[in-house]
């Protein structure tokens, strides 16, 4: 992506998404995730085209256990994590993975649902599941066709899809999401889940 339509892109997602590094006083603050109703800010460090979000493709794909995974009929009936990584063997990859692996039960126990895209080849997919004792659906996305639907391939210009984030409530709207501006910006699990618990609490009002 050129970097006129990125900035074309933040300008037009500003009303909608803010996404801002954490004020923590460290060198190397934690991405923030914050919803779509946060108020706007200049301050931007991921942008998603505004009316891409409106059009955020459903998929019909198989897992690499062979199971299907219908994307509509998730959306809609619990809340969703959508998760795109560029690969198996980076360290950021890996240590973002281990880490919502290490949350899973919390996600379970809110009904919510996590399915992980990866721009890599089934077999090393495969290996990382199996090392890192992963539970929730893992697609194995090597040509970068679900990555590019979602408009989150390439964004550093190495291949690979994301690192990207979306995150749906309980009734299929898009609530908050993520998309790097560099390969560090990440919400940790905790955020992912502050924001699915505020969405069922306000569900519950």
């Amino acid at each position: 992506m050129t970097s006129a339509i990125r900035a074309g892109y933040s300008a037009i997602v500003a009303a909608l998404f803010v996404f801002i590094a954490a004020c923590s006083g460290v060198d190397n603050p934690q991405p923030t995730m914050v919803s779509a109703t946060a108020s706007p800010t200049t301050t931007s460090t991921a942008t998603l085209e505004s009316s891409a979000i409106q059009r955020l493709p459903v998929f019909s794909v198989e897992t690499i256990d062979g199971k299907t995974v219908h994307l509509e009929d998730l959306i809609g009936t619990a809340p969703l994590y959508v998760l795109f990584t560029p690969g198996v063997d980076d360290v950021l990859d890996r240590d973002q993975v281990s880490k919502l692996q290490a949350k899973y039960d919390r996600f379970e126990e809110l009904g919510a649902r996590i399915v992980l895209v990866v721009s890599d080849l089934p077999t090393d997919v495969l290996r990382l599941r199996d090392e890192l004792g992963l539970r929730f659906p893992l697609i194995a996305d090597p040509l970068g066709v679900v990555a590019t639907n979602w408009q989150v391939f390439d964004l550093f210009g190495t291949g690979g899809g994301g690192p990207a984030s979306f995150v749906f409530d309980a009734h299929g709207t898009l609530i908050a999401s993520l998309v790097a501006s560099e390969p560090g910006d990440r919400p940790a699990a905790d955020e992912v889940l502050h924001v699915i618990e505020e969405s069922l609490r306000a569900g519950a009002a």
